[in-house]
């Protein structure tokens, strides 16, 4: 509370001009609505990214323990590059970006293995579903694109090992260089690329692997497949480039539960 004005006899008079009552300060006042738009902002996004990560922790707990989720999480692979038996019972299905380090990295030191104890041995069968990461690899969706129309072609496999490179390497000319070199149709190969009719399929299955709990490429999810379909029963989840002792593992633990 201010104190009343003296009522003293003595009391002086101001002879001057005095500086009046300051006024708002309109800098103090927009940097503490900064400030506290700022912290507002900040705990909505620490919110929402512990939501995200509750929501991916809940639905990878669901692939490991199917048994007790609430749902199944279950993959189609009609039309779906694959390699190995057709009707295998157990399934490896890998959600890969061409350009990311990681996947390249797993490409070259741990899926030979897998392909050599796996896949041509007709243990399992193995599908390749895209993830490119655009945020990180502008320039990676071409090369995806380009595997899809190697594919309508029946060159797919073909294709896919050429594919992965470093980021900002897949340009138009290098795509272009590399379909020559497998013996593409190139006025189909320009046309199927130019239409951008893989786009669509491309984004599915990007948006799929985060259904499932992916956070990052590479993903791979092992499952089980019905037999006479093409669906499978997804029961396992690894994430990144892991060592191939992961993988086998995890494949023999699948494997131990159709024999």
């Amino acid at each position: 509370m201010e104190p009343e004005p003296s009522t003293s006899a003595n009391t002086t008079t101001p002879t001057a001009d005095t500086r009046p009552p300051a006024g708002p300060n309109w800098a103090l006042m927009a940097f503490v609505v900064s400030v506290g738009a700022l912290f507002i902002a900040s705990t909505a996004w620490f919110q929402s990214r512990a939501a995200l990560a509750e929501l991916r922790g809940g639905s990878r707990a669901q692939l490991e323990d199917p048994a007790g989720a609430n749902r199944t999480a279950t993959v189609d692979l009609t039309g779906v590059p694959t390699q190995g038996p057709p009707d295998a019972a157990v399934v490896l299905v890998e959600f890969s970006d061409y350009e990311c380090p990681y996947c390249i990295r797993h490409f070259n030191q741990t899926m030979p293995q897998i392909t050599a104890n796996y896949i041509r041995t007709g243990k399992i069968r193995y599908a390749f579903r895209d993830w490119p990461v655009d945020q990180l690899h502008p320039q990676a969706k071409r090369a995806h694109e380009a595997a899809h129309c190697a594919g309508e072609q029946k060159r797919y496999w073909d294709m896919h090992p050429r594919m992965f490179g470093p980021p900002g390497s897949h340009t138009p000319d290098r795509l272009q260089s590399v379909a020559r070199e497998v013996g593409l149709d190139m006025a189909a190969f320009d046309a199927c690329v130019a239409s951008g009719r893989a786009t669509p399929e491309i984004r599915a299955t990007s948006d799929m692997a985060q259904e499932f709990g992916a956070t990052g490429t590479p993903a791979f999810f092992i499952g089980i497949q019905a037999k006479g379909t093409q669906k499978v029963t997804l029961l396992h989840a690894l994430s990144g480039a892991q060592d191939y002792a992961v993988f086998a593992q995890a494949i023999d633990d699948v494997l131990a539960k159709v024999r």
